[in-house]
């Protein structure tokens, strides 16, 4: 096993860490299955964090699609977004109409 630091997730909604959420701050183990890109950023159905077990967090776990930054000392971080199929779509229709 590797001494390196694990990237940890941090939680964003509007521009706001999300500090008080329990699994802030966790450990990444793996996204789930891409559900389209907002904006520039790639979005996934799930992230997958460590606690005593792993734990598979969706946009309910939070209210509603969030902003996840990936982090670990060795790296710079990197934006990833946590939002359904229905909710990205959603999303860039109303970017859509809002651009008209």
């Amino acid at each position: 096993m590797s001494n390196r630091p694990r990237p940890r997730a941090y939680f964003y909604r509007n521009g706001v860490e999300l500090t008080g959420h329990e699994m802030n701050g966790r450990c990444v183990e793996s996204f789930g299955v891409p559900s389209g890109t907002i904006r520039n950023a790639v979005c996934f159905e799930s992230v997958t964090v460590r606690t005593t077990r792993d734990e598979t967090l969706t946009e309910a776990d939070f209210g509603g699609p969030v902003s996840v930054k990936v982090w670990s000392p060795e790296q710079p971080a990197t934006w990833f977004g946590i939002a359904s199929v229905a909710t990205v779509e959603r999303v860039n229709a109303d970017a859509r109409q809002i651009a008209r």
